[in-house]
């Protein structure tokens, strides 16, 4: 995997996430001009949307002075997927609200759970047990696997000699197992992640530009399990193949959601 891969990149945000200069040099560039949503009495998440789909959230603090502080910086993308889900409870830690919310759902009418973070905190309040929403659901994946086709998908699979065959639509909430049995969930945590591992045919794709993030990455609409569609957004330097229709694509996805309108 390239260094610089991200998650901000996988959307065509590229700067070193790691490094609070580099951090504090984006929000300077981008808080005259994002727009801005208020949490709490104190709290704000401030938008930058580019027309690509790729967005960044600013959680900015206001203290008893006034000053504001930059608390957290997250991408999301706006896309054309569709799932329908029945809500579970709230996962957050609460150490990052109310700028990251996460939320415990299942498919609805499964038993299938998933943990998705709302791409926009201020929608929070739609998330509540026992309702049911149509969501927009996006994926990023640090090391995204493309195949051709199924018959690919399935080849490549006997060749490693696997002992477990995943079907062409599998869905694993990955981020509610620890990772000493294979999951995404740190051993040492006490809340689910907002990870799934699965795999779906490409629907459509195309590479995008983000003019504010000034680089490509590239989108698919991706169709898996139960006919869910998932945004898949793929860093063009992660992988060495383009997607396209038809295409199988699989790997462990962070997930990302918001209300999809009617």
């Amino acid at each position: 995997m390239p260094a610089d891969v991200s998650h901000f990149s996988m959307v065509g945000f590229v700067f070193d996430s790691r490094n609070p200069a580099a951090v504090s040099e984006l929000a300077e560039r981008f808080i005259q001009t994002c727009q801005p949503a208020t949490l709490t009495a104190s709290d704000m998440s401030c938008l930058v949307r580019d027309s690509s789909g790729g967005e960044l959230r600013l959680g900015i603090k206001k203290n008893s002075s006034g000053a504001s502080e930059l608390v957290t910086v997250n991408p999301a993308f706006a896309g054309e997927g569709q799932v329908e889900v029945e809500v579970s409870g709230d996962a957050s830690d609460p150490d990052w609200k109310p700028y990251e919310i996460a939320i415990a759902a299942r498919f609805s009418g499964l038993e299938t759970p998933l943990v998705f973070d709302l791409a926009d905190p201020i929608q929070a309040s739609q998330f509540t047990v026992g309702k049911r929403l149509s969501i927009n659901l996006s994926a990023f994946s640090y090391e995204p696997q493309l195949y051709a086709d199924e018959t690919a998908y399935y080849k490549a699979q006997k060749d490693r000699g696997e002992s477990v065959t995943y079907a062409a639509n599998y869905f694993i909430p990955s981020g509610m197992f620890f990772q000493k049995v294979g999951g995404a969930l740190p051993d040492e945590g006490n809340l689910p992640v907002p990870y799934a591992d699965f795999a779906g045919t490409v629907l459509k794709t195309s590479l995008k530009t983000n003019t504010a993030g000034t680089r490509t990455f590239w989108w698919a609409l991706v169709r898996t399990y139960e006919g869910a569609t998932i945004d898949v957004v793929i860093d063009p330097t992660s992988i060495n193949q383009k997607p396209k229709a038809g295409s199988i694509v699989s790997g462990r996805f962070w997930l990302s959601a918001r209300t999809k309108a009617p």
